[in-house]
């Protein structure tokens, strides 16, 4: 079977846990035999010629197909994020020739929710992975510029103004023009437009839920992660049989060969950060607790600093005084086990809805328990005190007081080792998809037989 997988970037420059996932189960589905290729964005809007071009290589084994354009396909950058008539029509193109039999999309950010459409209108049978919350926030994290948790788009999108947009925002304030902009928001169609005058970037904001929302639904199957992913698209007014949940397998041969020795009486609890060094993954409360602490602690923080800067130099100055605390850079993937192997609890402070994190899962099934905050699919894995820890957000104290107690009770660490639960491998997920790929194509094949009849 020809499948063809579309994601907003790739590897090797762009590593998150989208793009790892995205990799696994393309190579899971080349072991079963499926012709696989990655369509995917390289994000690099720098007005270099030319104006569109596309790239062709393999990544470890993966065929991908690049794209890349200029900013200037829409003078309207905010709809650009979404919308993109022009990729979808090349898309469209690109799997006519290749002949594909099932697209397979993980992310659109800035490819454009084109690609479903186009595949529809192909009759190509389509799946959506809900990775994160971008079809409902176009800053994907759903917080509010003011760092407040965010349950969907504020009064129907005019409320995103604020945070995609602030200096915008402050313009409609300062000139007490806001309500007139809204109400004649209202009335602009939702046709595209070359206008970049504040009440035509305000209807940009407010077209994109209800676009969104009906390239999605026509998705043949759509999948979440997790309950609580499932349950912010519901709330927002998604068809609740419209979502189902499969969760997430992972690559268990990257812990093959490495077991975590127990830790030794009198050793220094051993915690690290795994991720993205930026305000909502919370590492400054971590580096704060240990420092605000003298218990026998160490704090491995693994992560790029060159990513965020203005966010992480400070920690790296903060940190600098206490040699506990260790900035040890990120690791290549056929490194995980190693570094799990050296872990005792992994520390997750994410300040926003965490979906779920594949960090999670892969200490799990390297034993090692996790202390995380109390928010979004965290609380579907980590169950408090049960095979680890919750503790509120943004408290520092709390996450102290609970660092400090298994550093000085290495009984409950292994209380917490013994209930994790097991983690589905890739394999399986692997089997699991490939399940609904082949019933989508057959269905598309009598569907389309029937239609000749």
């Amino acid at each position: 079977m020809k499948l063809t997988f579309v994601v907003h970037q790739f590897l090797p420059h762009y590593f998150t846990g989208t793009e790892q996932y995205v990799y696994a189960i393309a190579r899971a589905m080349q072991r079963l035999g499926h012709d696989v290729e990655v369509f995917s964005l390289e994000p690099n809007f720098a007005e270099i010629d030319p104006l569109f071009s596309v790239q062709h290589s393999v990544v470890e084994g993966i065929p991908v197909v690049r794209v890349q354009y200029w900013y200037c396909l829409d003078r309207d950058h905010e709809r650009l994020e979404y919308t993109n008539p022009y990729l979808g029509v090349r898309f469209a193109q690109h799997v006519r020739e290749r002949g594909t039999e099932l697209v397979h999309v993980f992310h659109l950010r800035y490819v454009g929710a084109e690609v479903i459409a186009e595949s529809k209108r192909l009759g190509i049978p389509t799946v959506v992975h809900l990775m994160d919350f971008w079809f409902l926030c176009p800053l994907v994290v759903l917080r509010r510029a003011d760092g407040r948790l965010c349950s969907g788009p504020p009064d129907g999108g005019i409320g995103c103004v604020d945070c995609v947009r602030p200096e915008l925002a402050a313009q409609l304030r300062e000139r007490d023009v806001q309500p007139e902009v809204e109400r004649a928001v209202v009335h602009f169609p939702a046709s595209a437009s070359s206008k970049t005058s504040p009440p035509s970037r305000v209807h940009t904001l407010v077209h994109r839920p209800s676009y969104l929302r009906t390239r999605l639904l026509e998705a043949d199957r759509v999948f979440a992660p997790s309950r609580f992913l499932k349950s912010m698209f519901v709330q927002n007014g998604y068809p609740a049989e419209r979502i189902e949940v499969m969760g997430y397998g992972i690559d268990d041969q990257r812990l093959a060969g490495y077991a975590r020795p127990p830790r030794s009486p009198g050793a220094p609890l051993r915690c690290a950060f795994f991720g993205t060094l930026a305000d909502h993954k919370g590492a400054d409360l971590a580096i704060d607790a240990v420092l605000s602490s003298d218990a026998h602690l160490q704090l491995a923080i693994h992560g790029r600093t060159s990513d965020y800067p203005s966010y992480s130099k400070p920690l790296v100055e903060r940190a600098a005084k206490d040699p506990r605390i260790r900035f040890v850079g990120p690791f290549a993937r056929e490194q995980l086990g190693a570094v799990l192997s050296s872990t005792d609890v992994l520390l997750v402070p994410s300040r926003w809805y965490e979906n779920t994190p594949f960090v999670v899962l892969e200490a799990f099934a390297a034993s090692v328990p996790v202390i995380a905050t109390d928010l979004g699919g965290l609380s579907e894995l980590v169950r408090d005190e049960g095979n680890g820890e919750l503790f509120a957000v943004d408290d520092v104290a709390d996450l102290r007081r609970r660092l400090e107690r298994l550093a000085r009770e290495p009984e409950r660490l292994l209380r917490y080792q013994n209930a994790l639960p097991p983690v589905k491998r890739m394999d399986q997920n692997g089997t699991e998809l490939d399940a609904v790929y082949r019933e989508l194509v057959a269905a598309s094949a009598k569907n389309h037989n029937r239609s000749l009849s």
